[in-house]
């Protein structure tokens, strides 16, 4: 997964002043959108169509007015498109789609400013460049996702994106389980995974599974991480700990955790396990 900095001028797009009736959400809409059903996905324009990704990581920078500073984080969700520029000229420009896990409003929710980002380390990225979605350089990315994480779980935001509360619409699924596996918000953001899997490693914490042993190369890194406390026990003043809340798992325990509501824990799980191996010694071969 690459990072990429993309970058709204209100300027010269004024995404506050939408109109609904158009088709079109203002950044207020789109924020409740998020925060209601845990999805908003929108079309951002990008410099780097060459090499830019899906699954690839999204940052989204304010600039022109201050205050200017990251106010959104997501995920690329399409390879790139060509699409009429938004100034309406006749012209098309590449975009990919974008979806947010985090959306904040500059004017009224605090931001990651830009004198922050202009610091230490992160001085060596260009953070207010004329084009949008540029790569950032792969050696800030883990300091970036660091402070992000740390501002989005200190600072008093209206919508927390880690503490809203589950519901069939707000579920975002992962791939590679028999059954789907709702994810939160929590459990996608890079920081807090990375955080787990370098306590806990990349073997399952139930049967002990590993990727890259059993796969090679090709399952190097492969892990899912499970949020230990429901959604529906979060309240706003709950404090993020991604060693304490996360661990990880397979894809077939992680799917086993959620084939019940509420879920099954992590000892429940395994002693599930520890019962079948008893009952079925030699696993069959394939």
């Amino acid at each position: 997964m690459n990072t990429y900095l993309f970058v709204w001028n209100p300027d010269k797009w004024d995404w506050v002043n939408l109109k609904p009736e158009d088709g079109q959400l203002n950044l207020e809409q789109s924020i409740g959108q998020l925060y209601e059903t845990g999805k908003v996905v929108q079309k951002w324009s990008v410099a780097s169509h060459k090499s830019i990704q899906i699954g690839d990581r999204a940052f989204l920078l304010r600039l022109g007015r201050k205050p200017k500073g990251i106010f959104a984080s997501g995920f690329v969700t399409s390879a790139p498109f060509l699409s009429r520029h938004w100034s309406g000229e006749n012209k098309d420009v590449y975009r990919v789609m974008i979806d947010f896990e985090v959306l904040l409003n500059p004017d009224i929710d605090p931001i990651l400013g830009t004198d922050i980002l202009n610091t230490g380390n992160l001085a060596a990225q260009h953070w207010t460049p004329q084009a949008s979605g540029i790569a950032i350089k792969t050696e800030l990315v883990d300091e970036l996702e660091a402070i992000w994480f740390d501002f989005l779980t200190t600072e008093k935001i209206r919508f927390n994106p880690f503490s809203t509360l589950d519901g069939e619409n707000r579920k975002i699924f992962t791939e590679g389980a028999q059954i789907q596996v709702p994810l939160t918000r929590y459990e996608r953001n890079p920081y807090a995974r990375k955080a787990c899997i370098e306590h806990y490693g990349l073997d399952c914490v139930i049967c002990k599974f590993n990727f890259q042993s059993n796969y090679g190369s090709v399952g190097k890194d492969f892990i899912h991480v499970h949020h230990l406390i429901q959604l529906s026990e979060i309240g706003k003043s709950y404090n993020i700990d991604p060693i304490k809340d996360l661990r990880p798992v397979c894809p077939n325990c992680h799917a086993i955790i959620h084939k019940r509501k509420p879920a099954y824990s992590i000892d429940e799980v395994k002693q599930l396990f520890k019962n079948a191996l008893r009952t079925f010694p030699v696993l069959p071969t394939v």
